[in-house]
């Protein structure tokens, strides 16, 4: 049950990731109805490659019910990445794939999916201590379809959300300061020149593992 995150597709079933540290596995469970009995729960260990103490995940649904789960393999330090389209409960219907090897990546992981079924991932790069950005819009179990790239030199719990244009919001604290940072972009993210970014809380240690959402009039609200 370490680091849990949960999803809801569109006939209202429920989703959830999470994190096994007896087996160093990432697990998923699911449920469609009597959700408040044991029995009617089924999950499964979608990436049993010795993952190692402290792998975070996060998981997310598209406009097919396909499921999609970004998580940290803490074992290697890299930022991977699983989807599954339907029998998600056998263990052989999941697809993985690292997305990002370079140092120590993968830290703080969060996903979010366009309109068009694009994924969309931050997370932190603890070499250089960035946050950085990856994204995928076909083929996303083929390492070589993703893109990355640097959105600020320092970057720690962050938080994605899309609104309603696939405008990209993350939140996340700067590493050193303890600032809470906001950065966002438009179109062409893999670009580190079309990310905005902005500071806004600097009092003390602030911005630690925030949460972004995006109500349905694209305002952005943080916790």
């Amino acid at each position: 049950g370490w680091y849990s995150s949960i999803a809801i597709d569109s006939n209202d079933a429920v989703h959830i990731s999470y994190f096994d540290q007896t087996n160093n596995n990432l697990k998923y469970a699911t449920c469609s109805s009597g959700c408040t009995t044991v029995s009617n729960w089924n999950e499964v260990a979608v990436d049993t490659d010795n993952l190692g103490d402290y792998s975070s995940t996060v998981i997310a649904i598209d406009s097919n019910d396909a499921v999609h789960i970004s998580y940290h393999d803490y074992s290697n330090r890299d930022l991977k990445y699983a989807t599954c389209s339907s029998g998600c409960t056998t263990a052989s219907n999941w697809d993985k794939v690292i997305v990002d090897t370079t140092g120590l990546v993968g830290y703080y992981t969060s996903i979010a999916i366009d309109s068009h079924d694009v994924v969309h991932i931050s997370y932190r790069d603890a070499t250089n201590n960035n946050l950085k950005y990856a994204t995928c819009s076909s083929g996303c179990t083929t390492a070589s379809n993703w893109d990355d790239i640097s959105v600020d030199t320092s970057g720690y719990d962050t938080s994605i959300a899309i609104d309603s244009n696939d405008a990209i919001h993350i939140s996340y604290r700067q590493y050193y300061s303890g600032n809470l940072m906001y950065a966002t972009c438009s179109s062409g993210c893999t670009t580190a020149s079309n990310w905005d970014k902005v500071t806004f809380a600097t009092t003390g240690q602030m911005g630690w593992y925030s949460s972004i959402a995006i109500d349905s009039n694209d305002a952005v609200h943080i916790s």
